[in-house]
């Protein structure tokens, strides 16, 4: 991953660190407004995201939803997103008071407060960031890999606003020692599903919504590895801004399977889906999750932005010209 040149790194910090000095300090209604602007502000602006979007749509619906229906969800998905990222800072300000106020944790989850090793799946719906957050102010041990940001100031800022509650940020490099560790101690691991995971990383393909794209088999190996179940675990909000956390589905490894690691992320890609198809408002679309595209497929069949895995995906580096 190539970092952010330095002319963008320095305006992303400085608007970071002005956010957090005032964003904390709003009303919650004025946190949903704010929201709501931003979120049509860049849905009517950012065009390149707009674009993959709502190719990402045409995918998924084709012509189940009309062009008016999508722009709906998308300008809906915008807007969640930015509540998303306004809320990272939000709930920095009196913390466990805010989040006790503002999350409700539905009765299916009462399965995640018992004392055993699991893995939490979710994926980039609703506000996947908070609901760490919130899981670990009510003191429950809870760790989470993160991909680093391209802007590394940027980086820096937002690890230490997730672990304020207690939550623990393990870096995504060679991070599964200590992930296997913790699971052995009984301790809670989230994950995200729904990435592109080359090859060279541990990515194998499954189907999504009818199309190939790149998954990670790590969360599945080591739920195979521990005996940990998988569960689906999503936090979305209502019109008022309050969160409801829910409880999805339940998944075990199969020891039965030919390959147990590959069957469980399908599985696991499947259950992602069916939450994704039956409420899409939630999920972001601007995410280019078809952007890799197995050699036998035609790109035709898939968004203008994929393009087919090379010897470098695979962790081969390509033969040198002759000159």
């Amino acid at each position: 991953m190539k970092p952010r040149p330095w002319y963008r790194v320095w305006p992303e910090y400085a608007a970071l660190v002005f956010g957090i000095g005032w964003v904390p300090f709003l009303s919650r209604g004025a946190v949903l407004r704010l929201s709501r602007f931003m979120g049509n502000m860049g849905f009517r602006f950012s065009k390149r995201l707009r674009k993959d979007s709502q190719e990402n749509l045409d995918l998924v619906f084709g012509d189940q939803l009309s062009p008016a229906e999508k722009d709906l969800l998308l300008r809906r998905c915008y807007q969640h997103f930015a509540l998303l990222v306004l809320d990272i800072i939000w709930f920095t300000r009196h913390p466990h008071a805010r989040m006790e106020k503002w999350i409700r944790w539905d009765e299916s989850t009462g399965i995640l407060f018992e004392s055993e090793a699991q893995i939490l799946l979710t994926a980039h719906y609703g506000n996947w960031e908070t609901v760490g957050q919130a899981y670990a102010a009510l003191g429950q041990p809870i760790m989470s890999v993160a991909a680093p940001l391209k802007n590394a100031k940027v980086d820096e800022v937002f690890i230490r606003l997730r672990q304020k509650t207690g939550q623990v940020i393990i870096p995504q490099q060679g991070a599964a020692r200590k992930l296997m560790q913790g699971l052995r101690k009984r301790k809670k691991l989230a994950v995200l599903l729904d990435q592109n995971t080359r090859p060279r990383d541990g990515g194998v393909f499954v189907e999504f919504f009818g199309k190939q794209v790149p998954v990670s088999s790590a969360p599945a190996a080591l739920a195979v590895k521990t005996n940990a179940p998988v569960i689906t675990v999503l936090c979305v909000p209502d019109d008022q801004g309050v969160y409801t956390v829910t409880v999805h589905d339940t998944l075990r490894a199969d020891p039965r399977a030919e390959n147990p690691v590959e069957e469980l992320t399908g599985r696991m890609t499947r259950s992602m889906e069916k939450v994704i198809r039956e409420t899409p408002e939630y999920w972001c679309w601007m995410y280019r999750r078809w952007r890799l595209v197995p050699n036998h497929e035609s790109l035709e069949n898939y968004p203008s932005y994929a393009r087919h895995i090379h010897e470098g995906d695979l962790g081969r580096k390509p033969p040198k010209s002759e000159a």
